[in-house]
């Protein structure tokens, strides 16, 4: 079985709960990511796209510390918590990537961990050889 590598981007501390992601072998599994700034700031307030700007930069700078771009990322998975706000999300997919995007999943929940997280998106990425 291949090593498992934790990746913590630069200016991330790490948890001893969880890693950001872990490589194995050409392949990255990215953890749940909420809309928080590398202190653990929530980042754009109420607003769901604002929210999904910053997952959306913390999953490439985790992408980016294992030697990958977005372009790599296979799979997402979205957990949202209202419906209402999935065209905010949708719009920061796309612009995130504007062809050829990962294979994707959105599941409406009745709540994230905190109450101010509105969404979370976790990836599945394979890295360059």
């Amino acid at each position: 079985m291949p090593e498992r590598t934790p990746i913590i981007p630069a200016g991330v501390s790490p948890n001893p709960a969880l890693s950001p992601g872990v490589r194995v072998g050409d392949l990255l599994f990215v953890s749940g990511n909420v809309a928080v700034d590398a202190s653990g700031n929530l980042v754009g307030g109420s607003d769901c796209e604002a929210q999904s700007r910053q997952v959306m930069a913390n999953i490439r700078a985790i992408v980016e510390a294992a030697g990958g771009k977005m372009e790599d990322v296979a799979k997402i998975t979205c957990f949202i918590t209202d419906i209402n706000n999935y065209s905010g999300y949708s719009k920061v997919r796309s612009e995130t990537w504007p062809s050829n995007p990962p294979a994707s999943s959105t599941v409406v929940v009745v709540a994230l961990v905190r109450p101010e997280w509105l969404v979370e998106v976790e990836a599945i990425v394979r890295l360059p050889g």
